[in-house]
């Protein structure tokens, strides 16, 4: 199983790439920063939504572990795809 530190670290990382991506883009895109503000309000409620999962699990398994995981990938993923969308 691994550690609860690390799975965390990770959720940190990822959240915080998602920020500085878009505060680059609000830097070169000033008239869209409100979008790209509502993104990273996403991306902070997900990062506290998981934390939150990770401090109080429903059930300690390497399977739940393995779902906030895949949960954190997925719903990351698809801010990265509004951000993308958001450049073209």
């Amino acid at each position: 199983m691994a550690k609860i530190r690390e799975i965390k670290k990770e959720v940190n990382f990822l959240i915080n790439e998602i920020i500085d991506d878009c505060n680059s883009f609000m830097a070169y895109h000033p008239d869209k920063s409100e979008k790209a503000v509502k993104l990273v309000e996403e991306a902070v409620a997900l990062r506290n939504r998981l934390v939150e999962k990770i401090n109080h699990p429903e059930k300690v398994s390497n399977n739940y572990y393995k779902e906030l995981r895949n949960q954190l990938i997925t719903e990351a993923d698809a801010i990265f795809e509004k951000l993308r969308g958001m450049i073209k």
